[in-house]
């Protein structure tokens, strides 16, 4: 070997373990961030609360930066996008095409992900992608909602305060720290304009931070069996997410069957128009639903009655919708990602009560009446009027099991109207008709009551020994 290939070769020779070592330390250097970061994360006593007072942190200490500097490049956001989220009411959907349908009835929607279920049994009639996870955009404020309501007086009245002002962006109702308004109108505001003013305002009410509301809905979520969600921000805002804020079609249907079957969610989802009142507005804001799928509205559909629309730029346009329908049928339908919303909605309710058919209900129960206990009379008359028809669906008419569920006793004192047991229909023990039976007459005690609270306690001990 000549001593210019020596030289050569001490050279390689050096500049690999040269690159190696320097190789090694960057490694070291990216494990001690990394280690750090976690600590930072995990082990300081003032680390945020949530991702989403993380995002708030990291967003205040970037504008704090970007206004003390000289230089553009010497700042860094890490806060996502940079383009302004988009305001729900100025959304235009109304072009909107005629849905196709595949060979075995069910339509070609537009949707990244859709369902429709039966409000009454939980039963999916349809599904399409309904377990992939996907942000949900504004109808997250279904879940919102109806913690608010649950949470007490809504009757209350509500002080803004900067907490609710904190990442914000696309539609608002306007409100300002300091204003007042009633946790009411936050529902209506949220619900019917989709305001995320009015929701985080709500958040904050109800929980004191949005980091330990975002807590209380990740935990309703998991009682519903919502198992494939997270939510991350009570407004559906999903750009300051960095993913952490998802749901499913077949989640957002469990969310909504829940909430209509609350009176006060049922009543502002369903309002067309309502006034609002807050300090600008002492007199009244006036609010209209863009939920156009209500029935009399611009594409409505008849028996819908509500529930959220939602529109971000990364979810597309979402909607959860609910019908019920003259047959008695109540049905829920979502689709996520969306962009002919109102027909495939219609499309897929269509098809959905499609699947059904009406079966006379036989009311007779004419040999039926129930002893009485303690009363002044051995036995009470009784009667059943339910509606003329139930619905079951075709593939399971045959399956249809008819019984009168009643006690074998009914203790004195009786009221007339008095609810003593009932006339159900049942497929696979799941229950799809059930009419109350009632007396139709008043049974006096003889006891003073006293045997009738006794055998009452018995049969609660025994009930609460079972159940556990």
């Amino acid at each position: 070997m000549n001593h210019s290939s020596k030289s050569k070769l001490i050279d390689n020779t050096y500049f690999k373990k040269a690159s190696a070592l320097l190789m090694a330390v960057a490694m070291m250097a990216t494990f001690a961030f990394s280690v750090g970061a976690d600590a930072n994360r995990s082990g300081s006593s003032s680390k945020p609360k949530s991702a989403y007072d993380a995002r708030t942190a990291t967003r205040t200490s970037t504008t704090a930066a970007s206004a003390t500097s000289t230089t553009a490049s010497t700042t860094t956001s890490t806060t996502k996008p940079v383009t302004a989220e988009i305001n729900e009411n100025a959304v235009d959907d109304t072009v909107q095409t005629a849905t196709e349908f595949n060979e075995d009835g069910t339509p070609k929607i537009t949707a990244g992900s859709a369902v429709v279920m039966d409000c009454d049994t939980g039963m999916v009639l349809y599904g399409y992608n309904e377990n992939n996870q996907m942000p949900m955009a504004s109808t997250t404020k279904i879940m919102t909602c109806i913690l608010a309501l649950e949470s007490g007086d809504i009757g209350r009245t509500i002080t803004i305060t900067d907490e609710c002002m904190k990442l914000l962006d696309g539609t608002r109702i306007g409100l300002q720290p300091g204003y007042k308004i009633t946790m009411y109108d936050l529902c209506v505001g949220m619900m019917m304009y989709s305001g995320n003013d009015a929701a985080n305002s709500a958040a904050v009410a109800v929980s004191g931070s949005i980091s330990a509301f975002v807590s209380l809905m990740n935990e309703k979520a998991t009682q519903l069996g919502m198992l494939n969600t997270h939510f991350d921000t009570p407004s559906g805002l999903d750009q300051f997410s960095d993913g952490a804020h998802y749901s499913t079609a077949y989640d957002m249907a469990l969310l909504g069957r829940y909430a209509m079957q609350n009176p006060d969610f049922r009543d502002i989802v369903g309002f067309k128009a309502r006034n609002i009142y807050y300090d600008e507005f002492p007199k009244g804001r006036m609010l209209v639903t863009h939920n156009y799928l209500m029935q009399g509205q611009q594409f409505g559909y008849e028996g819908c009655d509500g529930i959220k629309t939602g529109v971000t730029n990364l979810a597309g346009q979402c909607l959860v919708s609910h019908v019920t329908s003259k047959e008695g049928l109540h049905l829920v339908c979502v689709t996520l990602n969306n962009y002919n919303r109102w027909n495939d909605h219609k499309s897929l309710y269509n098809y959905a009560k499609s699947l059904y058919e009406q079966v006379p209900v036989d009311p007779d129960i004419s040999a039926f009446d129930a002893a009485v206990v303690g009363g002044s009379r051995k036995r009470v008359k009784v009667e059943c009027t339910p509606a003329e028809a139930y619905n079951v669906l075709t593939s399971q008419k045959e399956d249809v099991v008819r019984e009168v569920v009643y006690d074998d006793f009914i203790y004195a004192p009786i009221e007339s109207g008095e609810v003593v047991g009932h006339l159900r229909y049942s497929v696979n023990g799941i229950v799809i008709a059930d009419y109350p039976i009632t007396a139709t007459e008043d049974i006096r005690s003889v006891t003073n009551g006293w045997f009738t609270d006794y055998i009452k306690a018995i049969r609660e001990r025994t009930e609460s020994q079972e159940n556990t």
